[in-house]
């Protein structure tokens, strides 16, 4: 049965059928919400209140945040909303990287140890607003699949810990250093037919509907429909309710909202450098500790410092010298670990360049800088590796991802 919804401010309109029940679970889900505390989630540390030293980034790669948020909704822990996004075709390969987001919710679940809620965030490499939603999202036959291309659980959130009706919390998610998400841009120039999507769920111990995403709107300082929405966002988003097995998918949409709209507050993170990604070990080994970055895209013509990252000042270099490793080709699968005892080497090792590597790396936070890049072949791997009793094989004890460039 197809209808439409009242909500409290806009018109909601579901695009597929719905059961009465469902429809009614739904109307009148909005909720003022209130400037949002700030937190940063680190995928192996956990939440911590503030703004971490060590963030992602640094280039805003998408931003759905121009509207003022006013408003959230609550969801059921089967439920999973699925907005839409894009990127513009700049890439070589046709990829983009994501390193960090931000995201909003609310919570009225009471917390007062901080840590109650959790969060489910789901990137989807092909996505089809209306009745399509994710393709290969879920099969009538084997029921769901949920086939992201990453997937994040984020546990210990905070909710309701103001003791008031309801908590907001914005929250920067750090995925450098091992958890990036790499997912295509667009084909066609425009972003109005190649979507990405992204997924949330949000749920707590007790099972309840208290928790759930702030919402955007058209509003800003300048007055209604000034905001301007990320590339290849719309004005709607893909509901999915996992209580029903092989036929989840509803569409959701907003007609004429001003200050709740149907997208999701979003910022996603990368490292801003053309044509370069970073390629980690499928199975990290222990030794598989370095994260390597770089100023530039490995280019002729460029001169590039490569450094390892020092963690927002907490990293320690050990080992007695820091080199590069520099090829043609590389994987993440690894070559074993014949550099040293627990590292994995990225690098095929019969595709090394010579001259130049290994680039012998110095400093405090060890880095290399290039001399003028000379003209180079489609694809360089390179990888920063800690050598202990000289620089050669099996004398490693400490690996980095690998830094893949495409010329």
């Amino acid at each position: 049965m197809k209808q439409s919804l009242c909500g409290l401010l806009v018109l909601l309109c579901l695009v597929t059928s719905v059961s009465a029940a469902q429809s009614v679970r739904l109307q009148g889900n909005l909720h003022r919400g209130s400037a949002p505390n700030h937190g940063t989630y680190n995928l192996t540390t956990g939440f911590e209140l503030g703004t971490s030293t060590d963030r992602s980034g640094p280039a805003t790669i998408f931003d759905n945040t121009d509207g003022i948020s006013y408003y959230y909704s609550l969801m059921e822990p089967t439920w999973e909303w699925i907005d839409s996004f894009a990127f513009p075709a700049t890439e070589i390969s046709g990829q983009e990287q994501i390193n960090g987001f931000q995201f909003e919710y609310c919570s009225q679940v009471l917390d007062l140890t901080g840590d109650a809620i959790t969060a489910e965030v789901r990137f989807y490499e092909e996505f089809i607003p209306g009745s399509i939603g994710v393709v290969g999202w879920s099969n009538p036959v084997n029921g769901t699949i949920q086939n992201s291309a990453c997937t994040y659980l984020l546990s210990g959130l905070p909710g309701n810990t103001g003791g008031g009706f309801a908590t907001c919390w914005e929250t920067e998610v750090d995925l450098m250093h091992g958890f990036e998400c790499s997912l295509p841009q667009e084909i066609t120039p425009g972003g109005l037919t190649d979507f990405n999507g992204v997924g949330w769920m949000y749920y707590d111990a007790s099972g309840s509907e208290l928790t759930g995403p702030a919402l955007g709107s058209n509003y800003t300082s300048a007055g209604p429909g000034s905001a301007q929405m990320g590339y290849g966002s719309e004005n709607g988003f893909q509901w999915y309710d996992l209580s029903f097995v092989g036929s989840e998918n509803f569409g959701y949409w907003f007609f004429g909202c001003t200050k709740a709209c149907g997208w999701f507050p979003l910022i996603l993170f990368g490292d801003g450098i053309l044509d370069t990604d970073v390629v980690n070990a499928d199975i990290p080994n222990t030794g598989d500790v370095l994260c390597l970055g770089s100023d530039l895209e490995f280019r002729t013509g460029n001169v590039v410092t490569w450094a390892l990252d020092d963690l927002g000042g907490t990293a320690v270099f050990p080992s007695a010298a820091y080199a590069m490793l520099v090829g043609t080709a590389g994987s993440s699968a690894g070559f074993g670990s014949i550099a040293g005892a627990g590292t994995t080497l990225l690098v095929d090792p019969g595709s090394l360049l010579f001259p130049p590597t290994p680039f012998i790396m110095s400093g405090a936070v060890p880095s290399v800088t290039t001399p003028t890049l000379p003209g180079l072949p489609p694809t360089i791997w390179a990888q920063s590796l800690g050598f202990n009793g000289g620089v050669g094989p099996g004398n490693a004890a400490e690996a980095s991802n690998a830094l893949r460039s495409n010329n």
